[in-house]
């Protein structure tokens, strides 16, 4: 795989990007103004690691916290008291003043963070939307009060003193506290920037867009969502600990519930997602203040009307408005495959090979409370086979499909899948053993391109560390090509490779299904599960379609196939088995199940025949 050259263009955008990076490291050797340098820029560049800790959350998880300032206190907290002086606090009603030194009081205050981070991703895993916000809310008060009132330990309202801060005996509480804060504000992008363009990055998107089709595609929910709430916490704390000594003083008012509120502001002004939009985000929220004295009185007023206006006209914030009006600036760029990068890598479907049945249900019953949906269903999917399942709508297809994929879990019975029980297992667990699945809604991730949608689905067979990812170390780079090639084989598969670039959402209909095929065949699977895959096509798609699940049943693999076009599943599959208000009314071959009576009924209501 290559990327197309860079034009001169763009070289010299890379240039100027470059150059613009480095001159703040200039600043405390030109610059005389210890106001516009240290308080002001400093303070832009403290709240932005701030702002990218909110978005790791808000933009690539999905869930609003209106709690951040709390995070932010405990990381400045904790600076304070692990970094300030006695000497620095005459009079002070603390009783603690450990006197670290800095690097390791930072340290400790970005671990501390992590740990309510940690707590506070708990409720995010039952709750979201407004419930969540609330949540923050409460959260971020309970932080503000004992702060507040805890004299002994935060010194309550008087605030903590800090005391100089030195390296080598050179002082950092001037215009040189840029050389201390702007290098952290590097690096958290730097960090966030991997991130985002890694499987991590895509697995948040997933989660974001479809908790259900994320886990399908082997994502554990739990585990990337606690880890994006510590990480977003570990960031905050950093910002707070840094911000204790861009005034050398902390005191409560600073971390009100109205500071939550700007940060999230900041965000949605700048742009979620986007670095740019990150830095000017804040910057706005921290100069406009500034240039005009009465806006301190009004700004949340003001910013609320801002946001509206952001909200209606800018919805993708300001860093949305220049990436569309300078596209070059933004341009991202895209994998091109050669046939020498696609020799090189084939992607390889796997087989039940241990002589385990894929699927077997035993007298599986699933209840909504007085409501049978799937009753005494007994049914076994074998090895390079294409089972179908069908039967009148509300007959519990789908109800049987999300009981095998485990977003149901049956009230009685037995599921089991090459030989072992997985009737507690989670989604993503049972996704990892190698059972994949299409939704009869379409589940497809429409801000990530085709390919990055497949990509999706080769989660569980990337092996980089979190800490490779978030260093981008060359070995994650290697494998994240190696993965774009298998998965835009797997889009040659279905017949998608032209559009392995364009944006999923942008998609028709029968390439939308198409899709979904390929990113569940980048799980590897066994068995794949197939929900109405036909749904909404035209009879030439269908015969397409037919083509496709008869390639999957050649490389061994199970399918067991829900769909209500008769001439599909009786072409195409090897056995058919009926429902009818959940419970099983036949079994067999396709022209046997097509003459049984009790189908017939079923589906005519009557007796007769039902057209092949």
């Amino acid at each position: 795989m290559k990327k197309a050259e860079l034009t001169g263009t763009q070289r010299t955008i890379k240039i100027l990007q470059l150059l613009l990076i480095l001159v703040p490291f200039t600043l405390p050797l030109w610059a005389s103004s210890e106001y516009y340098v240290h308080s002001i820029l400093g303070r832009i560049f403290i709240y932005t690691i701030l702002v990218v800790s909110l978005d790791l959350v808000v933009g690539y998880i999905g869930d609003i916290s209106i709690g951040h300032a709390g995070l932010f206190a405990v990381g400045a907290y904790t600076m304070g008291i692990l970094n300030s002086t006695a000497a620095a606090n005459a009079g002070s009603t603390m009783h603690i003043f450990l006197e670290w030194p800095f690097l390791p009081s930072l340290i400790v205050a970005v671990i501390v963070t992590g740990f309510f981070g940690f707590l506070l991703g708990f409720p995010s895993l039952r709750t979201s939307g407004p419930y969540l916000a609330v949540t923050t809310i409460a959260y971020g008060l309970i932080i503000y009060t004992f702060i507040n009132e805890q004299e002994g330990l935060t010194n309550g309202t008087k605030g903590i003193q800090m005391a100089p801060l030195n390296f080598f005996g050179i002082g950092f509480n001037d215009n040189k506290f840029i050389w201390i804060v702007y290098p952290f504000l590097l690096l958290v992008m730097y960090f966030k920037s991997n991130l985002s363009k890694s499987f991590w990055g895509r697995a948040f998107e997933a989660i974001k867009f479809s908790n259900i089709a994320a886990e399908s595609s082997g994502i554990s929910k739990v585990r990337f969502k606690l880890t994006a709430f510590i990480m977003s916490a570990c960031i905050a704390g950093l910002a707070g600990a840094l911000f204790t000594h861009l005034d050398s003083y902390i005191a409560p008012n600073t971390f009100s519930m109205d500071f939550s509120v700007l940060a999230l502001m900041a965000l949605i002004f700048g742009g979620v997602r986007s670095t740019f939009g990150n830095i000017i985000g804040m910057a706005l929220v921290v100069i406009l203040p500034d240039l005009f004295t009465w806006f301190k009185d009004y700004r949340l007023m003001v910013f609320g009307i801002l946001l509206l206006l952001t909200l209606f006209f800018l919805p993708n914030g300001l860093a949305g408005l220049f990436r569309k009006h300078f596209p070059k600036l933004f341009e991202k760029p895209k994998p091109i495959f050669t046939a020498s990068d696609r020799s090189k890598i084939e992607f390889k479907m796997e087989e039940c090979k241990d002589g385990h049945t894929p699927l077997d249900l035993d007298q599986v019953e699933m209840r909504f409370g007085g409501l049978v949906a799937v009753n005494k269903l007994s049914l076994k999917v074998l090895p390079g086979t294409i089972h179908g399942l069908m039967g009148p709508n509300g007959s519990g297809k789908s109800t049987t499909v999300n009981v095998i994929t485990g977003l149901y879990n049956q009230t009685t019975g037995v599921v089991n899948a090459f030989g072992k029980s997985i009737g507690k297992l989670k989604p993503h667990e049972r996704a990892q053993m190698g059972i994949a699945r299409t939704f009869q809604n379409l589940q497809l991730f429409g801000d990530l391109t085709v390919l990055e949608n497949v990509q999706v689905g080769l989660h569980k067979h990337y092996k980089s560390s979190f800490f490779a990812v978030l260093l981008g170390l060359p070995s994650v780079g290697r494998e994240e090509k190696e993965k774009q090639i298998e998965a835009y084989r797997l889009l040659e598969f279905v017949g998608l490779e032209t559009l392995a670039n364009e944006q999923a959402k942008n998609l028709a209909y029968g390439q939308s299904r198409r899709l979904e095929i390929a990113r569940a065949m980048a799980l590897k699977p066994k068995l794949i599960l197939l929900d109405e895959p036909a749904a909404g096509l035209t009879t030439l798609e269908i015969n397409e379609f037919n083509q496709i699940i008869l390639k999957i049943k050649s490389a061994g693999i199970a399918v067991l196939l829900i769909e209500h076009h008769m001439d599909m599943m009786m072409k195409i599959s090897d056995e058919i088995t009926v429902l009818d208000f959940g419970k099983k009314i036949a079994e067999g071959k396709p022209r046997d199940v097509q003459a049984n009576p009790e189908v017939v009924k079923a589906y005519l209501g009557a007796e007769g025949a039902i057209n092949a």
